[in-house]
């Protein structure tokens, strides 16, 4: 009864969703310039715009639901000379100040022009929130939105994933034009809609403390809010490239071109007097997405390309005759077969019809790459190096009702989907040809696959992929959600009242399918059985072993809605009353937030006693059931109050709740029944009966201006994390069907992180604008990652109890931003308008686990070559020789540059650009390899195995050399490095033109 009367509920809320405020607002006085004395009934209004306010008795004016942007404001009364601000910046969720005095007219006859300068400090925020403004984006040495994110106080970036205030990243979320954009599948998190630099007004980062209003993100919230349409008609172009000429495998400036370029186009402008537009459209394209640092013995190396001389005989196995043969090359600076390209739009519509207010937000992306490619052993096999094609779309319509100067009506409805699909270049849809041999032979290949028996193509033992070898599974997914929020704003007094609620249901399909050489056979030794359905279905699932996983997907791929092979839909609500009481400078957010949260995850009946079925390789409905529903009140407190003009103190308390990742809640009962099976090590089990994950947060700051053009914000925080994922193994009854310990994911990790954060901002002043951001932050708890403490779980079976730092800790992480630049009339013809930007970023390193092993190389027990990659074939022979994360790698540091001029040419502002990434060409070492503690030899060619290798005649020293260049240079080794890059990027350089008008 209660979840039908909520639904209803919800549905009356317009559909909500998890929308944040995307507006702010401006407040100030109005007042006599000569007696001080308020002007009462004097007309604010933004220009341009029907927006505006009057003032009350005390000369107070506030104007509401402003986005975010930079506007003039005019201020008018009867006998006064009209006066204008110029400048004033709105910031999502905070309030600008603009205050006037207005001369008598009979003392001035001309309107006064005032331009106003950001404020150093945001004193009406209660939480530490970062704000990068245009003027940032368009002046930063980066481009990437992660790379400009992970430069404020908070925040790391490592290893591509972003990490706020020591969260895992599945714990931060993302908005963009006011909707929910977090991926809630992925445990790395992320932003499932992509964004254009140039379509953006804002990027505002909040790490913790946020109002009652936000939810379902634990350690922070990247919000980016699209520009809106100008008044006047406004087009902009920009190009740029580091294509200098120097093709593949060749320098320019001693650096490589890795196929960069950049294509983007603005425009906007007013439709009618009260409808406007934006619009935006990108092509990003990269040959090279991965670039690498390439090292290894200076012999085997000839101005980029290797083992000139290393080559295998044909003997007619490949197309050729018993004379031909394969020479083993490639060029320095790229791999082939890592392309990527990529179409976006984003673009809002405006209708500004007081009391009525309409915005209209879209973004569409299309994006095809290249995956695996980073695999050098596939160099001889790109044309089937699997693709990946994703296309997302978001739409979001948001109308705002003004029922008087101090109450507003607030509803919105948004819809998000994003599909992605993984597929073999030459068949695509058609998986069942994947590794048939008689089909991958009309390509002119001989062999599908070396699934079995040795690999012919072979360099001095060294296996690569040879043609036609089939290089990847077949996989598709969808992610959808239709939902919308509704809210009602009223000011009363000192006190700003809000209320209102959210939904969110979301439609999840996956579908992932490898390993087909089994049921390739039946079908071929019984023909018949083609046309009979369910035997072909039952067929797949009883051969395709652990690799078959899906939900909204039958066994063949197709769309279904019911049944075992059912879409999931978690759904999430939420309803919260929030009060803003402002007592002079005196800010009070206190509020209350209740979240529903339906997962639509399977449950045990009896975890001690489960069963599968053998023959459906299924799990019966009798062993499963639905997991419930999760419903929780959050308090939230948070306080901004001034100790004098330039100093305030902020304090933050609140209470966090969101869903866990639920990717491996989702994975289809075919794989679930495979687990229960044994015979195997499952390293991503099933995560059943998931709860929610909870944070409690606290914060104290205080921000100080102590000139005229300087101020620092120092933030401390301190949180705890409870109900995070981990791996866990469970011991059933005896007498039952499963009589060995099985894995699951389940709720039972937890963290306290405390830091200190320090935002140091300098306003231009002589040329010259500076920020400085550095954190210290101590992140610990029982295990970094969902898949943590699988080792020790398999072999002891124990849950984790001891906290030690995390993977992804950085204990000193920092950014140095120094801008130089002429304004328009400074420094004559040469200099005028020229800019230099110049970014320093570094941190300590992050922590990791060295491991013990059989010899003195310190090994993995199982350490061995199979086959191109030495490993250490099960991950619980790995014994720690320290405590958990005892070391760390080394620190990093990195210098980024650029320089740009602006010429005016008839009615258009030409800015010619040059952006270098890491100047100096610093090899950071990132990562490292655990049994050698350093990122440049895994230890394995100094072991026993790989020594009597060497002296065999058949591998040889070549043997070595082959190594250090395609599994130590090229990270193809696999000592639990997990994919992870060793080393940040090389220099790159880039050079562009941006045309406005």
């Amino acid at each position: 009864m209660f979840r039908k009367i909520f639904t209803i509920i919800s549905f009356t809320l317009l559909f909500a969703s998890v929308v944040m405020a995307q507006t702010g607002r401006i407040k100030g006085v109005v007042v006599d310039m000569q007696s001080g004395e308020p002007l009462i009934g004097a007309n604010v209004v933004i220009v341009g715009t029907n927006s505006g306010a009057t003032t009350d008795v005390n000369g107070s004016y506030l104007i509401t639901q402003v986005p975010p942007g930079q506007y003039n404001l005019k201020a008018s009364y009867i006998g006064y000379q009209n006066v204008t601000l110029q400048g004033i910046r709105v910031v999502s969720g905070l309030t600008a100040e603009g205050s006037f005095k207005l001369p008598s007219s009979d003392i001035v006859t001309a309107e006064m022009v005032i331009v106003s300068q950001r404020p150093l400090i945001e004193k009406s925020a209660t939480n530490a929130i970062r704000i990068v403004t245009t003027e940032d984006l368009e002046s930063l040495p980066v481009r990437a939105i992660n790379d400009i994110v992970g430069l404020q106080a908070g925040v790391v970036r490592q290893d591509n994933n972003t990490y706020i205030r020591g969260s895992r990243p599945d714990e931060t979320g993302y908005v963009v034009a006011g909707a929910n954009t977090k991926d809630i599948l992925s445990k790395t998190g992320g932003n499932t809609v992509n964004v254009t630099p140039d379509a953006l007004q804002e990027i505002t980062i909040q790490a913790g403390g946020y109002t009652a209003e936000f939810g379902n993100a634990n350690a922070g919230i990247i919000s980016e809010d699209f520009k809106t349409g100008s008044n006047g008609f406004h087009f902009s172009a920009r190009a740029e490239t580091d294509n200098f000429g120097n093709y593949p495998g060749k320098k320019f400036l001693n650096t490589y071109s890795y196929g960069y370029s950049n294509v983007t186009l603005t425009a906007s402008g007013p439709i009618t007097n009260n409808l406007k537009f934006f619009i935006s459209g990108e092509n990003n394209f990269n040959r090279d997405n991965n670039p690498t640092f390439f090292y290894g013995n200076p012999t085997a190396y000839s101005d980029g390309a290797l083992f000139a001389t290393t080559k295998i005989q044909d003997n007619g196995l490949f197309g050729g005759d018993t004379s031909s043969s394969q020479i083993l090359k490639w060029n320095g600076g790229n791999i082939p077969g890592q392309l990527t390209n990529r179409y976006t739009t984003n673009g809002t519509l405006l209708l500004d019809m007081k009391p009525l207010v309409l915005r209209f937000a879209g973004a569409f992306t299309w994006a095809t790459q290249q995956i695996g490619g980073s695999n050098i052993r596939s160099i001889y096999d790109l044309a089937r190096i699997p693709k990946n094609d994703q296309n997302n779309l978001l739409l979001d319509l948001k109308g705002t009702y003004f029922i008087s100067t101090k109450s507003f009506l607030e509803a919105d409805v948004n819809f998000m989907d994003r599909r992605s699909k993984t597929y073999d270049p030459l068949f695509k849809d058609n998986f069942m040809a994947y590794d048939d041999s008689l089909a991958v032979a009309q390509y002119g290949y001989k062999y599908a696959s070396y699934t079995s028996g040795p690999n012919p193509y072979s360099f001095y033992g060294f296996p690569f992929n040879a043609p036609g070898a089939d290089l990847t599974a077949y996989e598709k997914s969808e992610q959808q959600y239709y939902g919308g929020s509704v809210s009602y704003t009223a000011q009363f007094d000192k006190h700003e009242l809000k209320a209102g609620g959210s939904y969110q249901r979301w439609t999840m399909r996956d579908y992932s399918n490898a390993g087909y050489g089994g049921i390739l056979h039946q079908l071929m030794l019984n023909p018949e059985l083609a046309t009979n359905t369910a035997q072909v279905d039952l067929i797949i699932r009883q051969n395709s072993g652990v690799n078959l996983s899906n939900y909204g997907y039958d066994v063949f791929g197709n769309t279904t809605d019911s049944g075992d092979f059912g879409p999931k839909h978690p759904t999430f609500a939420s309803a919260y009353l929030q009060d803003r009481i402002e007592v002079g400078d005196l800010i009070i957010n206190a509020g209350l937030r209740y979240d529903y949260l339906s997962m639509d995850t399977w449950k045990l009946v009896n975890p001690l006693d489960p069963t599968y079925d053998k023959t459906t390789q299924l799990i019966p409905d009798s062993s499963i059931t639905k997991s419930g529903t999760f419903a929780y009140i959050s308090p939230r407190l948070g306080f901004s109050f001034p100790v004098t003009d330039r100093t305030v103190f902020h304090l933050q308390y609140g209470k966090f709740v969101q869903a866990p990742a639920l990717e491996d809640a989702f994975q289809g009962m075919t794989y679930g029944a495979r687990i229960l099976q044994g015979g195997t090590s499952f390293t991503t089990p099933l995560a059943y009966d998931l709860q929610p994950i909870r944070t409690t947060s606290y914060e104290i700051g205080f921000s100080q201006q102590f000139t005229d053009f300087a101020a620092f914000d120092l933030t401390a925080f301190y949180k705890d994390i409870n109900g995070q994922i981990q791996y866990k193994m469970v011991t059933p009854a005896a007498g039952g069907q499963v009589t060995q310990a099985y894995p699951v994911f389940t709720n039972q990790d937890f963290s306290t992180n405390k830091g200190v954060e320090l935002s140091l901002r300098i306003r231009r002043m002589n040329r010259i604008r500076a920020e400085i951001n550095y954190t210290y932050a101590d992140a610990r708890g029982t295990n970094s990652t969902p898949t943590g403490g699988s080792g020790a779980a398999q072999t002891t079976g124990s849950l984790p109890t001891v906290i030690a730092p995390l993977d992804f800790s950085q204990t000193h992480r920092g950014t140095i931003m120094l801008d130089y630049r002429f304004a328009k009339n400074d420094g004559g013809s040469i200099l005028e308008q020229l800019g230099l930007n110049l970014l320093f970023t570094f941190n300590s390193g992050h922590p990791y686990t060295q491991l013990k092993g059989v010899d003195a190389v310190g090994l993995g027990q199982n350490a061995a070559w199979t086959g191109g990659i030495a490993n250490i074939a099960d991950s619980r022979s790995n014994t720690p020789v320290e405590p958990i994360n005892s070391s760390v790698t080394p620190w990093n540091f990195n210098i980024d540059l650029r320089i740009d001029k602006t010429v005016s040419i008839l009615d258009f502002d030409v800015n010619i650009y040059v952006y270098v990434q890491n100047v100096l060409n610093t090899k950071n070492v990132t990562n490292v390899y655990y049994a050698t503690g350093n990122a440049y030899n895994d230890g394995f060619l100094q072991s026993a195995i790989a020594q009597k290798l060497i002296a065999s005649a058949t591998y040889t020293q070549r043997f070595a050399d082959l190594y250090e260049a395609i599994d130590l240079a090229n990270r193809q080794a696999n000592f639990n490095r997990n994919g992870f890059d060793l080393f940040g990027t090389p220099r790159q350089l880039r050079a562009g033109i941006l045309i406005n008008f």
